[in-house]
């Protein structure tokens, strides 16, 4: 006579309790999501906010930082690694956000080197940079720019 299998899964093993290694991984990898919350918290969120803590900063010195030479290049940098940024999102959103901010890049840096009396085109360009982000960041579809006429219509 054939013998079943036994279906009681008694000859599985029990999982391995957890280690105090394993809970340190988790805890470290979790500590970063809770300073940003906590910065976010504190960040300000109005305009007005924003006034206040200007003013607030500005009356304590802090608004006199002097300048600093190695500053201009590392902020073109990221003016860069944002536009690679935004490059890498044209799959899913389209080219439009890239493009704007592409414009916004080109008008500020215009504004700085080429017209610095003109405030106007560097205001103008980072309007369009954070046009540019805040596009891609709130576009939830795919958003098609066609640079041709499609002649074969019906």
């Amino acid at each position: 006579m054939p013998t079943k299998p036994c279906t009681c899964h008694a000859d599985m093993s029990l999982p391995e309790p957890r280690t105090r290694a394993r809970s340190a991984k988790k805890t470290v990898k979790a500590i970063p999501s809770v300073l940003t919350s906590i910065l976010i918290a504190f960040f300000p969120k109005c305009p007005f906010c924003w006034a206040v803590y200007m003013s607030m900063f500005s009356s304590i010195g802090l608004a006199n930082i002097p300048y600093m030479g190695w500053l201009l290049p590392v902020l073109i940098g990221m003016l860069f690694i944002h536009l690679l940024l935004l490059f890498k999102k044209t799959a899913s959103k389209g080219y439009l956000p890239f493009f704007i901010s592409v414009c916004g890049c080109l008008l500020l840096i215009t504004g700085r080197f080429v017209f610095p009396a003109e405030k106007w085109i560097s205001l103008a360009g980072m309007a369009l940079i954070i046009s540019g982000s805040l596009l891609n960041s709130l576009l939830t579809r795919y958003l098609p720019i066609n640079f041709y006429k499609n002649l074969n219509r019906s």
